[in-house]
């Protein structure tokens, strides 16, 4: 018996946030990515000195046509929470 397993190259963006620490950022930028119903497959974040820092490496393999608006929205929410967001584009894992 032979199995076949299809691999898709996963595509994926790694949004970087960074600025004054406060409870609560990490849902407020994670639900922005929920509601496009993106997968969050690693995450990092660490506070120094009262600096929030958090990486996310985001699955955007399932909708790449929403990227443009999540970029958007995602950095709409980080402005509001006072954060600077960087965006990178990882291409396949």
């Amino acid at each position: 018996m032979f199995i076949l397993v299809y691999r898709m190259e996963s595509k994926y963006l790694v949004a970087i946030a960074v600025g004054p620490d406060r409870p609560g950022l990490i849902s407020e930028i994670t639900s922005v990515i929920a509601d496009f119903e993106y997968n969050i497959e690693e995450m990092d974040q660490v506070v120094m000195k009262e600096i929030f820092i958090l990486s996310l490496l985001i699955n955007i393999s399932r909708n790449l046509k929403a990227l443009d608006e999540l970029r958007r929205k995602l950095s709409s929410r980080c402005h509001e929470l006072g954060l600077e967001v960087a965006f990178y584009y990882a291409g396949a894992k």
